[in-house]
Parts: structure tokens; C-alpha cells; sequence
């Protein structure tokens, strides 16, 4: 045998063993049902790989309506009109449905939570309870309850510890768990209005605290509310009036929920505590 097949063995040998394979980055999978992540505001989220395992859709509850006294013809709002009143709650009577959070029904958390690398979700002691892991300002979202169209929705949400632009709001309107508008608040009291078209998030109006009407700060109730009819919005919180907007893009009826992102603070958590909502049609 040649004298030079020896040497060029034992290279091939060494060469072999130096290609070692690339330690691969793992990423965290995202719930469409139930969650979404998207970068604070208005910056565009990275793409998240669609989930390994599908969560149990939210059960939609039957409506119970509120037993309340006819109302006179001159005091039946009207769905084409704007709300002359600062606080729809005084004037609509009791609301057509409430949902306590007695269980995670609605939401589609009756068996287990949702968790996942960034947003931790569950119904505990009466609360849909949300908490945002990380001060990255990604997004997390939950929606579900009965799809509604023209109404008034609020949702009374306290917060824990938090400072800045920790945010969190209401979700509306949403087609299929995913898209919809998002009405938010910071911890510092400003607000933003806009929507996520399943890609991204558009920003459609911003602003301070209107008349101081946030309460601002950890451990603080606002009562966050959108009197919706047809393409025209009107955002309240505790009972004043912050804006009117128009926008088109989501007119069908949809399911609502709450957003959660925690910019300054980690695990940033937020309580909702009650949705309520008055149909208009």
C-alpha cells in the first residue's frame, strides 16, 4: 500500500470531527387563539411561528339580560348618535350583560391557563389576570366572550406594580381571536388608540391624561370604556370622555378582551375584574 494513504486518513479523520452542528436558537411558540406579541405601540412585532399546541376556544356565554324598567321613549339610546352624556353607564340603564370572572369560560381558560416565554394567563378570585413577564414592550392578548357589534363595553381593570409606559387595555372587535382594536392606557396616564390587522399594529390616535381622568400609578381601578356604533368610537375612562375616532376597518361584530405589555416593569400584571357591555341595535 502507498506510503501516502496513511496521512490522508488520519486528515479526513481530523477534519471530521472539528464539524460539530450549529447550536440552534430556540424560539418561544405563540398562542393565535388566545395571545399575540407585538412591539409597544407602534413598532412592528418579530413573525412567531404558529403554536404547537391549540388551546380550548373561549365558550361563548348565553346572554342573561338584566332585568331593568322600560324606559321611556325620550331615554332609549340611539345607536346613530354620539353619547351627550360624559358617562354612558348613567344613562343606559343596567347593561345588557356582566361577566364577573367567576370562571375562565368565556375566555377559554376553564381547564388550565395560558403560558407561554412572554404573557402568562389566567381566571383567578374573580379576575382575568394577565401578566406581561418581561419590560421588552411586547404585547400579550386574550379575547373572547360573546361577539358583539354596535354597543357600549367597558371592563374595570386594577394594576399591580408598575411605572411609565407599563401598558394595558381593551380589546374590541375582534373578527377571530387576533385581529382587533386595542383602546390603551399607560401606568404613567397616557392612552392610545389603534388596531393589529393580524401583521401588524396601526396606530390611529394618542394622547395625555384628559382631565386627569386616569389614575395613574401601581394598585390603581380605571374603568375603561368605548361606546361603538357603526365606524365611529367614542374612548372613556372613568366615565369621561377622552376621544371620538372613526375608522373602518373592523365593523362586524367581534369578541373583546384585555392587551397587556409591560415596558418598564417586569411581570407587570393587571386585573380585569368585570366586562360589561349595553347592545345599541
Amino acid at each position: 500500500m502507498p506510503k501516502w494513504i496513511f496521512p490522508s486518513i488520519i486528515l479526513l479523520l481530523l477534519l471530521s470531527s472539528c464539524n460539530l452542528p450549529a447550536s440552534g436558537t430556540s424560539t418561544p411558540t405563540v398562542d393565535f387563539v388566545g395571545t399575540q406579541v407585538a412591539a409597544i405601540l407602534t413598532s412592528q412585532p418579530t413573525v412567531q411561528p404558529l403554536p404547537t399546541e391549540t388551546p380550548a376556544l373561549p365558550v361563548q356565554p348565553t346572554e342573561s339580560p338584566v332585568s331593568s324598567p322600560s324606559p321611556s321613549p325620550s331615554s332609549e339610546p340611539s345607536p346613530t348618535a354620539t353619547p351627550l352624556s360624559d358617562d354612558p353607564r348613567q344613562f343606559l340603564g343596567n347593561p345588557t350583560f356582566v361577566d364577573t370572572l367567576e370562571s375562565g369560560r368565556s375566555f377559554g381558560l376553564q381547564d388550565k391557563p395560558y403560558d407561554d416565554d412572554y404573557t402568562f394567563i389566567r381566571v383567578e378570585n374573580g379576575a382575568l389576570v394577565l401578566t406581561s413577564r418581561y419590560a421588552t414592550g411586547y404585547r400579550g392578548w386574550r379575547t373572547g366572550g360573546t361577539k358583539i357589534g354596535n354597543a357600549y363595553l367597558e371592563t374595570l381593570v386594577r394594576t399591580g406594580e408598575c411605572s411609565g409606559l407599563d401598558t394595558y387595555g381593551l380589546v374590541f372587535r375582534s373578527p377571530d381571536f387576533v385581529k382587533g382594536y386595542w383602546f390603551q392606557l399607560t401606568c404613567d396616564g397616557k392612552w392610545a388608540f389603534g388596531y393589529w390587522d393580524g401583521q401588524q399594529y396601526v396606530n390611529l390616535a394618542e394622547g395625555g391624561n384628559v382631565n386627569d381622568a386616569i389614575r395613574t400609578g401601581s394598585n390603581q381601578t380605571n374603568r375603561i370604556g368605548v361606546y361603538a356604533v357603526s365606524s365611529n368610537y367614542t374612548l372613556y375612562v372613568n366615565g369621561v370622555k377622552i376621544r371620538e375616532i372613526s375608522d373602518s376597518t373592523f365593523t362586524e361584530p367581534g369578541s373583546f378582551g384585555i392587551v397587556i405589555a409591560a415596558r418598564n416593569t417586569p411581570n407587570f400584571t393587571v386585573y380585569a375584574e368585570e366586562f360589561a357591555y349595553w347592545r345599541l341595535e
